[in-house]
């Protein structure tokens, strides 16, 4: 009964470990019935929003657009009777300074031109053209200076102008040319209602 009893008992055991072995959550031995996992589809990943552009916007300053910048270069000749290379130099530079000086000056207020003719017995003798200009500049600054390899001087000067005062100052320049004011003295018309019509 003992043998009996210790081989009950290791049969026993040993139909208990081999069960355990076998069993796998996914089958069920009790029913015969065999099940399949599914793993669980993963949660969607909420995708960001697109993001859209704002608008630019954009802001026009009339102090801004008012702004006309004038560039120019103006030229210079050193003189040759001029003994001190230093004095030649310093010469040249500032004929080109005013040569600079002048071109902003003819941007801004304008040129007035002269023109003449003489003739002899029917003949043109001569044609002569005369430029005039008579303005102010002020806060025009010089950019760069410089000397070619000939010695002639070389200045670029900039000025900022306001295009509303430069449209104002150039009617009142026309309106004042217009009413004769650009006759020398002694001109036979000094009103333009006047003036012959061509």
């Amino acid at each position: 009964m003992n043998t009996l009893f210790k081989f009950t008992a290791t049969a026993g055991l040993a139909l208990t470990i081999t069960g355990c072995a076998q069993y796998s959550p996914y089958c069920d031995p009790c029913q015969g019935r065999s099940y399949t996992y599914v793993q669980p589809a993963p949660a969607p990943v909420p995708q960001p929003a697109p993001v859209q552009p704002t608008p630019q916007k954009t802001y026009h300053d009339p102090a801004v657009e008012d702004i006309l910048v004038i560039n120019v270069t103006g030229y210079g000749a050193p003189k040759s009777t001029f003994e001190n290379l230093a004095q030649r130099r310093l010469m040249a530079l500032r004929a080109s300074e005013l040569d600079a000086y002048r071109k902003i000056a003819e941007q801004v207020s304008g040129l007035h031109i002269v023109g003449d003719t003489r003739m002899d017995d029917f003949i043109a003798d001569r044609d002569r053209l005369r430029a005039y200009l008579n303005s102010f500049v002020q806060g025009a600054a010089i950019t760069n200076q410089e000397f070619e390899a000939d010695g002639m001087a070389v200045t670029t000067m900039s000025l900022k102008i306001s295009r509303r005062q430069m449209q104002q100052q150039l009617e009142q320049e026309r309106r004042w040319h217009a009413a004769g004011g650009h006759l020398p003295p002694g001109g036979a018309y000094h009103d333009h209602t006047f003036a012959p019509r061509y």
